[in-house]
């Protein structure tokens, strides 16, 4: 019998399965833009899901006032229907929300391996990357937290507007007086929070150094800033939000003399009224949360592109 050493015959490696790669973007593309059309398909099955969920959500109050009126008449149609509507959108709601945790997870971990490759063969410092990558993920929560939430701010304003209109013309005009001085505020908060976020940023790239060092006071220092740039941020979100706070009681004020002076209302009417109005006021409320995301992203952007 032919003896063949083990070691002349040649092993033919067993290629590894490709993961989708998430490019890091180059020059002055955007992030999100390249993120979104190299996931496309499953981000705009998440977000469909999320508008039939805000849709459904949308009807609640409606739905809610038929009922309350139906009960008083002594019939169960309207509670019924209400019944079916809190089902669906129970079951939609649990449905997109398992499927988000498995779309998003598997986009960050392709951007963050991609995004430190990248960065590494472009010779940037390893704190900087090390707080990058880290930092990366603020592009995913904004696809899984802050894009739904402009989307529910979106139907939770304009979606209560028409329905108000249907109810009470005169609302419409009293809830949109409220507009202006959020505009005018949170572009003061706009331009405030991108420089705080960039000056914590900046503490952030050199935490790895820090550490690596391991000097007791300048460890102390680094900790230090960072939780000062943190507590000026929260600062600045609180004074926008209780600034903000005190035109919405006028409204909520207005419209309540309003629609409890009608004398055709019935109390079905009455609670979806309110209830419309209490959404487009929820709706305004998450403006600045957008506003604080947007100037995150936009500085983490730019470091990312200048390396």
């Amino acid at each position: 019998m032919l003896s063949v050493p083990v070691h002349s015959i040649p092993i033919q490696p067993t290629p590894l399965p490709k993961r989708r790669q998430v490019t890091v973007p180059q020059g002055r593309a955007s992030p999100l833009r390249t993120i979104f059309f190299q996931n496309r398909a499953k981000l705009l099955l998440t977000y469909f899901l999320f508008n039939l969920e805000n849709l459904l959500r949308l009807s609640q109050p409606f739905v809610l006032g038929l009922a309350i009126n139906d009960l008083l008449h002594e019939s169960s149609n309207g509670l019924l229907l209400f019944v079916g509507q809190h089902l669906t959108h129970l079951l939609i709601c649990s449905l997109r929300q398992m499927y988000d945790t498995r779309v998003y997870s598997g986009i960050y971990a392709d951007l963050a391996t991609n995004l430190v490759v990248d960065q590494r063969g472009r010779e940037v410092g390893l704190s900087r990357v090390a707080a990058r990558s880290s930092l990366s993920h603020e592009f995913i929560e904004f696809f899984e937290n802050h894009m739904p939430l402009l989307i529910k701010s979106v139907y939770s304003v304009v979606g209560a507007l028409v329905v108000l209109a249907f109810y009470d013309r005169v609302l419409v005009p009293i809830c949109l007086g409220l507009l202006l001085p959020v505009v005018v505020l949170n572009r003061l908060y706009s331009r405030r929070t991108f420089e705080l976020n960039r000056q914590l940023h900046d503490q952030l790239e050199h935490e790895v150094d820090v550490i690596d060092h391991c000097q007791g006071p300048a460890v102390r220092r680094h900790y230090d800033a960072v939780a000062s740039w943190r507590v000026k941020l929260s600062d600045c979100e609180a004074l926008n939000f209780g600034t903000m706070e005190v035109f919405v009681l006028g409204v909520m004020v207005l419209a309540m003399l309003r629609t409890c002076s009608s004398m055709t209302a019935t109390p079905g009417d009455i609670f979806a009224v309110f209830r419309y109005i209490l959404m487009l006021l929820m709706g305004i409320d998450g403006v600045p949360k957008l506003v604080q995301q947007f100037s995150r992203l936009r500085d983490l952007t730019q470091r990312i592109q200048r390396a």
